[in-house]
């Protein structure tokens, strides 16, 4: 019985074939990361909404808080607590950042009455106990709710600052853009906006793959009808929001806006590793504000 044949030797494919395969799945893969880099999708990553229900307002600082029910522009009903350091007392709308509870943010409304500063902490819908799902539509729509009510309990936006932390600093932004009475601004470990955000998130991919988000959640570009006076707070080691982001807000911002420069804060434990200088600089800042001196 005579041996089986050997197979013929198989050669690889040739150079061409392979560059021409590795062209396909490149092109593939920067097709689904571009249909995937939508500004309906960077809010699906975006909003982190804590679901758990924070509870009636607490006694803070010896004040009361009241548990509101506010409805937005488009009939979604809003939670939020209110709380009054007097009747003459200025006021802030207190805009968190993406993730947690108003409950989380008891601490602001603490330092703030101590200060003889009344704050409206608003939750977002989709958050705690508040209606519908995060959108940056939506949040929009919400901080505009919680300035009318607060406009409407003080009788003045002019003695109103806005504060926004992290994502809620690009709200706010926005907001105080389209309401030149507010006193002033607030950016708080802030953004420059969401495209630069994602290239610093994900520095190994293509920049033209993140122009999509050109234009959303852009703290910077609002900044240009913005004429109020203007704080900027970072961290210097803050390490979701680059340091360098808090320098080109600053940077951007009209007039001569303040900028506290916290050395060795990252970006959730600024308020503690500044200190009492935190909100020292928060109520000088706002009494500042709202009594128009510059």
């Amino acid at each position: 019985m005579s041996p089986s044949p050997s197979p013929a030797p198989t050669r690889g494919a040739s150079p061409l074939v392979r560059g021409t395969r590795l062209l396909f799945l490149l092109a593939v893969g920067s097709g689904i990361l571009y249909l995937m880099i939508s500004p309906r999708v960077a809010e699906f990553f975006l909003f982190l909404p804590g679901r758990s229900d924070p509870g009636t307002a607490p006694r803070v600082a010896e004040v009361q808080g009241e548990d509101l029910t506010l409805q937005a522009g488009d009939g979604v009903a809003l939670h939020a607590w209110w709380f009054e350091a007097g009747p003459e007392a200025p006021a802030v709308l207190f805009l968190h950042g993406n993730a947690g509870t108003i409950g989380d943010r008891r601490f602001q409304a603490e330092g703030m009455l101590r200060e003889g500063i009344s704050v409206l902490l608003l939750s977002y819908r989709g958050y705690g106990r508040s209606q519908g799902r995060p959108s940056e539509r939506g949040v929009a729509l919400d901080a505009e709710a919680g300035l009318r009510w607060v406009a409407e309990r003080t009788g003045d936006s002019g003695r109103i600052v806005v504060h926004g932390r992290s994502l809620g600093g690009a709200v706010a932004g926005g907001l105080v853009a389209e309401h030149p009475e507010v006193a002033g601004l607030i950016l708080e470990s802030t953004f420059t906006d969401l495209e630069a955000m994602a290239a610093s998130v994900y520095p190994f991919l293509p920049r033209p793959l993140f122009r999509r988000l050109r234009g959303h959640f852009d703290t910077r570009s609002a900044l240009d009808r913005i004429r109020s006076p203007i704080l900027v707070i970072h961290g210097t080691r803050d390490e979701i929001v680059p340091f360098s982001m808090g320098r080109e807000l600053r940077d951007a911002a009209p007039g001569d806006p303040r900028f506290l420069e916290v050395p060795g804060a990252r970006h959730n434990d600024l308020p503690w590793v500044a200190g009492a200088e935190y909100f020292r600089e928060v109520a000088s800042f706002v009494e500042a504000a709202v009594s128009g001196r510059p």
